[in-house]
This record gives structure tokens, sequence and C-alpha cells, in this order.
């Protein structure tokens, strides 16, 4: 059976809108950056998307119930928040500088900052269901009027969603597959590699479909913000600063991610049952 795990992955890229080259800062002030931007919150919730994913993919009952519970000890461990938050955490303390984390401290201080932040934690939280989330997200577009609509889209644009979504994609499904080709008696990363570049030959296609989706959750994500407050959250990401930062925070997710992608499939095959992905 293949696990359709984008559902999964696809709400993993939104964290990267609350953005986080190359003085390092101390430990203390890129977790305090993590906490306020909501990251540290959203990281803990992933395992539990990841299983969601994992669920709903095994509903044509081509998964033994067995299987499934094995495939979701193994997801909880190899996507332990602890493990994410330490990966995240250790980038961010060698990527992001003294300037950047300053001005990244100065918004999430700030009233837009804490509303924003407890929107995204929020939408994180409540992520069960894709059918459901893009129901709603799109009914939330329907309604929205066209300002709101051109904010949203610039909100899209400026945290670079889609793009993010496309990348992880890539390359936490690269991932699983390079940690399944690592427990191999013989392993196939010439056939991983292959495979990398069918994913980058589609990865415009992938970004510009993906736009739509990340319209959708941005639309229920910010459904209780008004528009003066998205003005405020687009000027913040469209800065040079916040430009930066979003390009940080993006690159410690899809390694924190990826690594733990790898820890999945390289379990996988580990225990009697072996399911191919």
């Amino acid at each position: 059976m293949k696990l359709k795990l984008r559902n999964a992955w696809v709400c993993l890229a939104l964290m990267g809108l609350h953005a986080l080259a190359a003085a390092e800062v101390p430990a203390a002030t890129a977790e305090a950056l993590m906490h306020k931007s909501g990251i540290w919150s959203q990281l803990g919730d992933v395992a539990a998307q990841v299983k969601a994913g994992m669920a709903q993919a095994s509903q044509d009952g081509s998964l033994p119930p067995d299987e499934l519970k094995r495939l979701e000890r193994i997801a909880e461990d190899a996507f332990a928040a602890s493990r994410l938050r330490d990966s995240v955490l250790q980038a961010l303390s060698r990527d992001v500088t003294p300037a950047q984390s300053a001005v990244a401290l100065k918004w999430y201080d700030s009233p837009a900052g804490q509303k924003i932040t407890a929107m995204e934690e929020a939408f994180s939280t409540g992520f069960d269901d894709m059918n459901r989330v893009m129901t709603d997200g799109n009914q939330a577009l329907a309604k929205a009027s066209p300002k709101r609509q051109s904010l949203l889209s610039q909100t899209v644009k400026a945290s670079r969603a889609a793009e993010a979504m496309a990348t992880m994609e890539i390359n936490v499904t690269l991932g699983i597959l390079q940690g399944l080709a690592s427990a191999m008696p013989n392993p196939g990363k010439r056939a991983t590699a292959d495979l990398r570049k069918v994913f980058d030959a589609k990865k415009p296609q992938m970004v510009a479909s993906n736009r739509g989706v990340a319209l959708s959750m941005s639309a229920l994500t910010y459904q209780s913000a008004n528009d003066t407050l998205l003005e405020q959250y687009v000027k913040f990401l469209s800065s040079k600063s916040g430009a930066e930062l979003t390009g940080s925070v993006m690159d410690a997710l899809d390694q924190s991610l990826s690594k733990a992608a790898q820890r999945l499939g390289g379990a996988i095959p580990r225990a009697p049952g072996t399911t191919s992905l």
C-alpha cells in the first residue's frame, strides 16, 4: 500500500509563516523565538498530524489495523516533539543573527504578532482532517471580500508558503525513501537520486498547485483577523528582516522534518509486516 502522507506534510509548511546570515544567537534567544512565534507549540502537533494522515490514507482497508498501529508508533518516535524542537533550535541558534532576532522578537511581542501567533497555533492544533480543512478554508475564501482575498494572496506570497509546501513534500518523501534504502541490504541511492530529479522537474507545477491550497488554509487560519491586522503581518513578512527570517526558519524546519522522515523510513523494515510506501 502506498501511504498518502501528503495531507500530513502540507500543513507542516504553514509553520514557516512565522519566520525566524551569519552570526549566532544564544540558544535561549532562539528558544524564545520558537515559543513566541508558535513554532515550539506547533512542532508538538506534528506527530499527531502525521498519524492522522496515515489513518486517513488507510481508510480503504488495505492496511491491517495492527500494521497501522505499528506505523503510528514508529511515527510517534520519528517525529517526537523533543527531537524536532532540538533540531530546529540548533539550526536557528546557528543561522539567525542578533539583528534578525531583535526584529522578530519586537514583532512577536507586539499585540499584532501575539494575535497572529495565537491563530496559527490554533490552526495547527485543530488540523486533523485535510478534507475538512480544505472545505472550511474554501468556504472562508469564498466569503472573503476582494480586498481580503488580495491580502491573503499577499500573505501566501510573502511567506513563500506554496514553495515551502513543495520543498517539504519532496524532501520528506525522499527522506522516507532514503531511510528505507539505508535499512535494505543493497541501498538504492541511485534510485533516490533519480527520483529527486523527477520531483525537481515537477516542482514548478507543485508550487502552482499548492498556492490554491495555501490560500484556502490562510483564509481559515486568519478568519478572525481583521484587514488591518493582516496588513501588519504582510508588512512584517515583506520586510528585509522578515524575508530573511522566513528563509532561516523554512530551512530549519525542512532539515528537521527531513531527518524525521529518514528515521521513519529506516524504522519501517526493522519490524514484521513491512509496508511499501
